[in-house]
């Protein structure tokens, strides 16, 4: 007589393979954890019995699949079928007292009804390892019925072993989950590390099926090789098979307490923070390819593969449950990649040279927050100065460090600084303004950001005599460039190419961009940010142009008129652009007026206006305009 389910059938699969389970592949996992599980209770009644599992799959004239799972596990008497192979949460790895066994991988009791998802029927002939029990029948239907029967006793219960087989007949529509080649690929996924014998039938054309064991005797990180080069070499190669990239190097985990072993891979492109997924067993099945959470964000420049028998999978067993075990394996496994990177990267090798090229920016980020990585990363990290790439750390030996916060705000003085010897850092790549203002903060070490003055000191001044000669002009510079709010010096420097230079400093960009809110909307917020103005006197930037550049000579030589404002003008919004900012329409409509004016007035006097000579290196001029 058939019995129910004691759960809504269609319902519970429409729950697993919609809500619960990420695609019906997961049926396997499921056969193959209830097949584990049966060996571990056998081997903990008898150490001597066997410990094997066998998949095969056949297809029926009526183009049914169907997959065959036995293995030599405890087994089950028919009470024991009936109570857990139709309830929904009832497991036999339960202690008396209902709490879960810690060695058995499935504890949820939905393992078997699991299968219903690509599946019609699923019949379980089983022989348990009790003495005197006959074996056991179960058949479930996907329409929510199951019967249960025991074979008398004679030769066809004799010929069953002690162990469960399971067959599963495909549902229409999902034949292909059930093929061999499916099985081969989702049991090498799920189970390659499992500690028994399993095996696929594998056909062979011309012959009788072979068996194809997919499981490895030892964990490949735990494998002893003649060399530590040797090991090297397997380890890739296994992570090139498994993860499909070729590492940079490897790192070894070990969590002793939490049962973790593993290895993490050094990825050979960089990639963006927080894209850490791993790889991570459970007792040595497959929990998930993308487990989060198992190493700490900033470790993203690798990718583990890690086993562990105390962190608790969540109901899916497609992640790990975040709990006080994984927080404390997560912080463990930390220390350990920074103890790896403290050793490594502080030795030159061809390692440390592509790991630092291809991670710097992980080690960036991790230096926000770590002291010892702070260390670290002054030795090792590469920065861009006017003095070329130098570490911090060299830099540090000569005294204060300088830099800029914008990667804008460098160019636009490196030229200058660096004819000068004058060496600044370029920190407006991602996390290097707070990397340098956090080394700043420690004993020993002098950081502070430019500031335009810092340029101003390096330039020579002009002569007392030229100085005053130039007042007249200046003064009129500086009527000129008082809608820009911009201050007009004149100084000598290196190269004579560049005729001006805009200099500002973080104080006066401050101002600056309050004085274009104010502009933008002059009654925001009632007035709040006239209130926000500290320094309603001192201009916000500074033109310094360049006594060296005939160009400026002749300017200066020559400050009354039109052609003299025009010329600034276009001189200004050229030094502008040369510090990397984007000209604003009303900016590029004075650019337009200003080389108008000096091309009508070239034009008028019947031809152009001289070049300056070309500077003793060779290098032409800087234009005007753009």
């Amino acid at each position: 007589m058939s019995e129910r389910f004691r759960v809504d059938l269609a319902g519970m699969v429409d729950l697993l393979s919609h809500h619960l389970y990420s695609g019906p592949h997961v049926y396997l996992r499921e056969l193959l954890q209830n097949a584990v599980d049966a060996l571990t209770a056998r081997l903990a009644q008898d150490p001597d019995a066997p410990t094997t599992i066998r998949l095969s799959s056949t297809t029926e004239a009526n183009g049914t699949t169907v997959l065959v799972v036995s293995d030599s596990g405890v087994g089950l008497t028919a009470d024991e079928a009936t109570e857990l192979l139709a309830t929904i949460g009832r497991s036999s790895k339960r202690d008396p007292h209902g709490l879960g066994v810690a060695h058995y991988l499935g504890q949820f009791g939905i393992g078997m009804l699991a299968a219903f998802m690509v599946a019609d029927r699923i019949e379980v002939t089983s022989r348990s390892a009790r003495p005197g029990t006959d074996p056991t029948i179960w058949v479930g239907h996907s329409d929510g019925t199951f019967d249960v029967s025991a074979l008398p006793p004679g030769p066809a219960a004799d010929a069953i072993p002690v162990g469960t087989t399971v067959r599963v007949w495909s549902r229409r529509g999902c034949e292909h989950w059930l093929e061999t080649s499916t099985v081969v690929a989702l049991a090498t996924d799920y189970g390659s590390l499992l500690p028994f014998d399993v095996a696929v039938s594998v056909p062979v054309e011309g012959a009788e099926p072979m068996w194809r064991r997919i499981t490895v005797p030892v964990l490949p990180w735990q494998v002893r090789y003649p060399t530590a080069e040797v090991r090297s070499r397997m380890l890739a190669a296994y992570c090139e098979r498994v993860l499909g990239f070729t590492p940079l190097g490897h790192i070894d985990l070990s969590v002793p307490l939490a049962g973790v072993s593993g290895v993490a891979f050094i990825l050979p492109q960089a990639v963006t923070p927080g894209s850490g997924r791993h790889r991570v067993y459970s007792k040595q099945m497959l929990v998930g390819a993308r487990v989060d959470g198992v190493l700490p964000d900033w470790a993203f420049f690798t990718r583990a593969i890690l086993n562990s028998d105390a962190l608790s999978p969540t109901a899916s067993r497609e992640q790990i449950h975040d709990d006080e075990i994984l927080l404390a394996t997560r912080e463990a496994l930390g220390t350990q990649l920074k103890e790896w990177a403290t050793a490594t990267l502080t030795t030159p090798s061809t390692l440390t040279r592509r790991f630092v090229e291809t991670h710097h920016l992980a080690l960036r980020s991790l230096a926000l927050t770590d002291e010892d990585m702070l260390d670290l990363a002054a030795q090792v990290l590469p920065f861009e100065t006017t003095d070329g790439v130098r570490t911090l750390h060299d830099i540090g030996q000569d005294g204060e460090i300088v830099f800029t916060s914008t990667t804008e705000a460098f160019r636009r003085i490196s030229a200058v600084a660096r004819a000068q010897g004058l060496v600044v850092v370029n920190a407006g790549y991602v996390y290097d303004a707070d990397l340098l203002a956090r080394l700043g903060r420690r004993p020993g070490w002098q950081v502070r950001e430019l500031s335009s003055t810092d340029i101003t000191q390096v330039l020579a001044l002009v002569a007392p005599a030229r100085e005053a000669h130039l007042a007249a002009a200046l003064s009129v510079a500086e009527a000129v460039l008082t809608d820009e709010d911009c201050h007009v010096l004149v100084r000598t420097f290196e190269p004579e190419s560049l005729p001006a230079v805009l200099l500002r400093d973080p104080d006066g960009e401050h101002r600056r961009a309050l004085a274009r809110e104010r502009e933008a909307a002059p009654g925001l917020w009632g007035g709040l940010l006239d209130a926000l103005e500290t320094d309603t006197t001192t201009r916000t930037r500074s033109l310094v142009l360049n006594d060296s550049s005939t160009l400026v000579q002749q300017l200066l030589a020559a400050p009354d008129g039109v052609v003299f404002a025009e010329g600034l003008r276009a001189l200004y919004l050229s030094a502008v652009m040369l510090a990397g900012e984007g000209l604003r329409p009303r900016e590029v409509a004075s650019l337009h007026d200003a080389l108008s004016v000096l091309l009508a007035h070239s034009l008028d006097r019947g031809h152009p206006m001289p070049d300056p000579p070309d500077p003793p290196d060779g290098h032409p001029t800087h234009p005007i305009g753009p």
